[in-house]
């Protein structure tokens, strides 16, 4: 599905053209998905894992740049795939599914329940926020290097957040 995702948007890629492209029969396809949507979940729950197994050291060590920075690394490595999942045809539906996915994910990384409605709130904006900033530089890629878009990341997102952490308003 991603390699045919490169050539043409999800939406124009049927249950078909992936099962002859991964060479099995279309039946088999149905054996493991219930259909192409199960799959894109499946694709993107294994990029989320993947992505937030890099990012977590860096973020528990208060590496802000350094965490940025694997962002912009980690969609440039995953480049075809994040155009075809995140800026294609298809992008709210997986951005959705990504967001589900680190956001339980970061919760159950917690070494402490929630005290608030505010530890929701800064487990929720910061990963909403980059993934829709991944979109938009993905629309953007020949305009903004990596380097920039950490830069943005970091100050835009991570130091906001880390301060909000920090000194959380009266009654948060």
């Amino acid at each position: 599905m991603t390699e045919l995702a490169e050539d043409r948007p999800l939406d124009a890629i049927t249950v078909r053209a992936i099962a002859a492209r991964a060479g099995i029969g279309y039946a088999t396809f149905f054996r493991h998905y219930a259909d192409k949507e199960a799959l894109l979940a499946d694709v993107a729950d294994r990029l989320t894992q993947e992505f937030l197994a890099r990012i977590r050291p860096l973020l528990q060590q208060r590496d802000r740049r350094g965490a940025a920075r694997s962002v912009c690394d980690f969609v440039l490595e995953h480049l075809a795939l994040y155009r075809a999942l995140i800026a294609g045809g298809s992008g709210e539906t997986v951005r959705a599914e990504m967001l589900r996915q680190c956001l339980a994910t970061a919760a159950n990384a917690r070494t402490h329940p929630p005290d608030g409605p505010l530890d929701d709130l800064i487990l929720f904006h910061p990963v909403s926020t980059i993934l829709n900033l991944v979109a938009w530089w993905l629309r953007n890629l020949e305009a903004v290097d990596a380097d920039t878009m950490a830069e943005i990341i970091e100050r835009l997102v991570l130091t906001p957040v880390g301060n909000l952490r920090a000194d959380p308003p009266k009654g948060a």
